[in-house]
């Protein structure tokens, strides 16, 4: 007998078996995997190809019934016993009984299929042996910093300043001008004859003549020998003059040699003073790189010997060390009438670089030069440098209160706020705070200034504080009721506490309740101005307050007559009650 299949339009057995044709052990894990069937649930058979060491694919076979959407483009089988799966929609030929397919198939499952015939399958995938639990590792895990927080919104900034010892030192390097010594031009022992001689022959002429019986200062001679003797070298200055004038011409080149020699050496010849002054005049920000510091008292400080010298200089003065009349050096020089046009010419140099918006250099001036501190640090307050005025209000001019400002100008505002409570400024603390967004520190502040404003019966000032600074508008009416029945303030207490009141009803059920609740002999005329202020504002308070009004004006008439005058208030529109009030006050006088 020769069992072969046939096609069939139906299936004739249940369906329980898939064929993957795939040589690959590991294609049929994934697609085993695709059809979402769990391990537990199947078994899987290598198929034999047609050739020798050949594979063909797989069956799998599952234990339970095989749903056909799951097996997508692979083909499923029928069981036809426990031993024999022939493809669906197939049929075996001849046909035989479960009993014969039974004795012909016991020991080993088999597969009949048209590619590759009838296959026992003997030996089942070993999934153990393919699949290979990953190896355990321990591993240290590092768990890394907390990133830096980003907000979705900026609500404040700051800028930290650095401390004030390293702005010093930031501004001695960086900012003002570096000391240099003055050249030195001394002349040489020829020179100096030659300047004698044109001194003889040109200059005495010049700086001692000022009148015909006066000497180089301006004064009166007084006829001694000495000026005599002056006298007599001006004459044969001028004897020699005319001589030299008639061999070598005026407008001669020689001559005009001569004469720019001659300024030439008065200029290399000039006082240490004069020549600074010249500077100035020439080269400003030159001339501060060797100017030097002025004191109170008409001198200059740094000197041992008592004669003025520019290699004694500023450079001594550190902002670091620099004290308000203080100097580096031991002794001082005696500058005479030349210390006022030194200090007039530092002011000058002072303004003109504050023009030129090169406030650093100003404040140098102010600060090294002139010694005003103050001025000093307005200059750099004015140039927008705040850390730099700051420092200076706060180390050397001892003034917290500017400090601060600059530090809030300049949005230090933690630095300003550290100034501002040593200087009890507790309400400028809380909008500090507020500006930074820190709402719970600023009340702190807050309430210690109501506190104050109590303490002194300033409730208005208390509640207003409450009311705008720390948005606390019930806090804010109850200083106002307590202003109002302390009798501190009365009125503008109870006339705020009642313009708070938005609602209409409310603002009656209020004024309703503290006129029969809360009047006294004292307070009766407070409230009468008060319900006269709100009288007119809503058509329905007018009557209700009208009839409070009577009720005041009636209880207080026996003791104050005056106050039936109230009452004009409360009728406007009634000539005939401004007639018989007209006619009560005169019968009672």
């Amino acid at each position: 007998m020769e069992l072969s299949i046939k096609p069939s339009p139906i299936n004739r057995y249940p369906l329980r078996g898939i064929l993957i044709r795939d040589v690959s052990a590991e294609a049929w894990l994934r697609a085993v995997k695709a059809m979402n069937l769990s391990l537990t649930d199947i078994r899987i058979f290598p198929v034999p190809g047609i050739t020798a060491n050949c594979i063909w694919g797989c069956l799998v076979l599952c234990h339970g019934k095989t749903d056909p959407q799951l097996a997508g483009r692979h083909e499923l089988c029928q069981l036809v016993s426990s031993k024999l799966l022939i493809p669906e929609r197939s049929t075996l030929q001849p046909a035989l009984s479960i009993q014969e397919v039974e004795k012909l198939f016991t020991q080993h499952v088999h597969v009949f299929h048209p590619e590759f015939g009838l296959a026992e399958l003997s030996e089942e995938l070993d999934l153990k042996a393919l699949l290979a639990e990953p190896e355990l590792r321990s591993y240290h895990v590092t768990r890394p910093e907390k990133p830096v927080f980003i907000p979705g919104q900026v609500k404040s900034f700051q800028v930290k300043p650095l401390p004030p010892e390293e702005v010093l030192k930031q501004m001695e390097e960086n900012l003002f001008p570096q000391s240099e010594e003055l050249p030195k031009e001394e002349l040489t022992p020829m020179e100096r004859a030659r300047l004698s001689f044109y001194e003889f022959l040109y200059g005495k002429d010049k700086e001692a003549s000022t009148g015909s019986t006066g000497n180089k200062d301006g004064k009166a001679s007084t006829g001694s020998a000495a000026d005599k003797e002056g006298e007599g070298h001006h004459k044969l200055g001028e004897a020699l003059g005319r001589m030299l004038n008639s061999i070598i011409p005026q407008d001669s080149k020689l001559s005009q040699r001569m004469q720019k020699d001659f300024e030439e050496l008065k200029r290399r010849n000039q006082e240490e003073i004069e020549k600074l002054m010249e500077l100035f005049r020439n080269n400003p920000e030159e001339a501060l790189k060797y100017a030097v510091p002025l004191d109170d008292n008409n001198s200059v400080r740094g000197g041992e010997s008592m004669e003025f010298n520019l290699s004694k200089r500023w450079s001594d003065f550190s902002l670091a060390h620099f004290q308000v009349g203080s100097g580096s050096g031991s002794g001082s020089i005696d500058l005479g009438d030349h210390y006022q046009r030194l200090q007039q010419q530092y002011n000058e140099t002072a303004e003109d670089l504050i023009k030129k918006k090169e406030y650093h250099k100003a404040a140098f001036v102010y600060m090294k030069l002139l010694k005003n501190v103050h001025k000093a640090a307005g200059t750099m307050e004015e140039g927008k440098l705040y850390q730099e005025a700051a420092t200076i209000w706060l180390k050397h001019a001892n003034n917290k209160q500017k400090a601060a400002e600059c530090y809030e100008k300049g949005r230090m505002i933690d630095d300003a706020i550290g100034l501002y409570k040593e200087l009890k400024q507790d309400e400028k603390v809380g909008d500090l705070y507020v500006s930074i967004n820190k709402r719970k520190e600023a009340n702190v502040h807050y309430e210690l200034v109501v506190e104050d404003y109590r303490s002194k019966d300033q409730y208005l000032k208390a509640a207003i504080v409450y009311r705008e600074k720390m948005l606390n508008a019930p806090g804010s009416q109850d200083l106002l009721l307590e202003g109002w029945r302390r009798e501190k303030d009365a009125f503008n207490c109870l006339n705020n506490y009642l313009s708070n009141i938005g609602d209409v009803k409310a603002l009656k059920q209020e004024i309703q309740t503290i006129y029969s609740k809360e009047l006294t002999e004292r307070n009766s005329p407070v409230f009468l101005q008060v319900i006269k202020h709100e009288y007119g504002k809503h058509k329905e308070l007018e009557e209700p307050i009208r009839e409070m009004a009577y009720g005041i004006v009636a209880s207080q008439m026996a003791h104050n007559k005056a106050i039936v005058n109230e009452l004009k208030a409360f009728n406007k529109s009634d000539k005939e009650i401004h007639k018989d009030l007209m006619r009560y006050t005169q019968r009672r006088k």
